[in-house]
């Protein structure tokens, strides 16, 4: 049954970014037929991030009220659904006003399923939480191999429903196959420790790079010249080898615990600097390795932050910290390739990891929590 939840958490998970990170290979498109700039095809992103920040702690706190499971269960028919509707869209405004429903329903899927995982798997949470978040690289790595030839063959929009109907099968399955709630809260508490602020200041900056690159990484090949397919391609290499950077990352961080993430986060600077420099399509398998693993390391790291009481808040909080990051990223990356140009403002990248490098670096050991 433990190992059935996490595969159908996980692919919930992978769905939840397969949704979200489908419009970034199809900007191009987007941005012919509506006729908007960089910063307005940032704002698609935004759009969602920004709700899904707000409502990761009251996400967090219901999971450990009413439920995990049943409000992952909410989550995954509920983004299926609003993501269908894209299909109506037809003005920018409608575009965006949809894609801010998607991101309420499907900010209510990270908290609890992550807090779930923690408390079911326990010292072996590294390990179970590098297979959850595969979902980041799966999800965005499939989804221009989905979206991308529908777009070519028939419309955009229609890649919205394929997708629609694979995670609609998911929370399906869960719903149906799992019966009742894994693990209970007694005591739900509202509560987030003062040592978790720096921890998630240190999210904000790293997301804010993260989905800053992720947004922009099509578009940015195709201005140095490369075919959207090829771009397409590039985006999902490092996604893909992203996988195994998911899984190490989980594993070493049962053992090095927080200096995984100093190392993550160096590399990650590193690699992103010389891929700004140089745009060399060679540099995103590694890249992808060392881009993928921050997540369950930073998610592991979490966990080990909280009590059983808080673990849905504190999950919660760290994440909605990060993805207001996720949420400035794109916009302000959009605006910075307006006006500097892609060759500068790709620069803004590595910058970030660093100064997130820094924080966590010179935060103070505190005793974890299991």
């Amino acid at each position: 049954m433990r190992k059935k939840l996490l595969l159908l958490l996980s692919l919930g998970w992978i769905f939840n970014y397969a949704h979200r990170m489908a419009i970034p290979p199809l900007i191009p498109i987007i941005k012919t037929e509506l006729g908007i700039n960089n910063a307005q095809a940032g704002l698609l992103m935004t759009s969602l991030l920004l709700p899904y920040a707000l409502i990761q702690v009251p996400a967090g706190y219901l999971g450990d009220k009413l439920g995990r499971k049943k409000l992952v269960v909410i989550s995954i028919l509920g983004y299926s659904l609003a993501s269908a509707l894209i299909i109506f869209a037809k003005e920018y405004w409608e575009l965006l006003s949809i894609r801010a429903l998607y991101g309420i329903f499907a900010g209510l899927y990270y908290a609890p399923a992550t807090a779930l995982i923690s408390d079911i798997y326990k010292g072996r949470k590294g390990s179970a939480l590098g297979v959850f978040m595969v979902g980041p690289p799966i999800g965005s790595g499939i989804a221009p191999l989905i979206v991308v030839p529908i777009a070519l063959a028939l419309e955009w929009k229609y890649a919205f429903l394929v997708l629609s109907a694979m995670s609609a099968i998911i929370g399906i399955t869960l719903l149906l196959s799992i019966k009742g709630e894994l693990h209970e809260v007694e005591h739900a508490k509202l509560r987030i420790p003062k040592h978790v602020i720096r921890l998630s200041i240190m999210n904000f900056i790293s997301m804010l790079a993260f989905f800053g690159m992720l947004t922009f990484l099509p578009d940015f090949f195709v201005n140095r010249g490369r075919s959207l397919e090829e771009a397409s391609l590039y985006f999902s290499i490092l996604s893909i080898v992203g996988i195994a950077g998911s899984l190490v990352g989980g594993t070493i961080y049962d053992r090095l615990k927080k200096k995984s993430l100093i190392l993550s986060l160096g590399f990650n600077a590193f690699l992103s600097f010389l891929l700004a420099k140089t745009a060399m399509p060679i540099i995103m398998p590694i890249l992808g390795l060392f881009f993928y693993s921050v997540g369950p390391i930073v998610t592991a790291y979490t966990a080990e932050q909280a009590t059983n009481e808080n673990k849905g808040s504190v999950m919660g909080f760290v994440n909605m910290m990060g993805f207001f990051g996720a949420t400035l990223g794109p916009y302000l990356l959009g605006v910075l390739i307006d006006t500097l140009g892609y060759g500068e403002a790709f620069y803004f990248i590595p910058l970030m990891y660093m100064v997130a490098l820094i924080i966590i670096g010179t935060q103070k050991k505190r005793i974890s929590h299991t």
